[in-house]
């Protein structure tokens, strides 16, 4: 069995390669996604996991795509998913093994796996990472009938900007939550601007009614 892993480059990226090198069939990694390269490979099956860009319908007409994909479907679809559902206050969502089709987050489900919000982005992806290799195995070894999406849609919106927003009507975790949803180096940092200068936040962490952080201070 012949599986092509579509990634960027990142410690939960590595993390699932690690795992999956360890594996019976024979896996290949790329951060490229094109056509020539999947041909040359020809796999049985394609995962794309962290990955945001547009896939052509010449691949995933052609090869088995499957899309890694973290929400509660069909609700959860679009962009930054785990980033608007920390946001919204969600503690607890699945990481889901999709068909990869046209319409973005609608394919049918092979499998679905629980996984808690809890920590910074880092501790989420990781874990995503191990519930990943949990559901390329099944996928690979079962070759489940995947199993349409039920329900309305809720589609969100990329979140393109870091700046940090205050309400005076909710708790601090409201703040945090925005730092420590993109709280790694893969990602741009949250943070203020007061005046001639940009206030960046990370390594946060929630303690004592007070959230404490490594500070950057630069003029813009």
């Amino acid at each position: 069995m012949k599986i092509l892993v579509v990634s960027k480059d990142n410690i939960w990226t590595r993390k699932l390669v690690h795992l999956l090198y360890k594996e019976e069939y024979d896996c290949t990694y790329t951060s490229i996604c094109s056509k020539e390269l999947i041909d040359n490979i020809n796999p049985d099956w394609v995962f794309f996991f962290h990955w945001s860009d547009i896939v052509s319908k010449e691949i995933y007409n052609k090869y088995k795509c499957v899309v890694i994909h973290t929400g509660k479907l069909p609700k959860d679809r679009g962009g930054s998913p785990l980033q608007n559902q920390i946001l919204n206050g969600i503690t607890y969502t699945r990481v889901n093994a999709i068909e990869m089709k046209k319409q973005v987050d609608s394919g049918a489900i092979y499998h679905s796996i629980p996984l808690t919000l809890q920590g910074n982005i880092t501790d989420i992806w990781l874990s995503i990472a191990s519930i990943t290799h949990k559901l390329i195995n099944y996928c690979v070894k079962i070759n489940p009938k995947p199993i349409p999406q039920k329900g309305i849609p809720q589609i969100y919106k990329r979140i393109k900007n870091n700046q940090l927003k205050f309400d005076s009507t909710k708790d601090l975790s409201y703040i945090y939550n925005q730092i420590r949803m993109v709280d790694d180096d893969s990602y741009p940092n949250p943070y203020l601007e007061i005046g001639e200068y940009k206030i960046e936040f990370n390594r946060a962490k929630i303690s004592n009614n007070s959230i404490i952080a490594d500070v950057k201070i630069t003029k813009k």
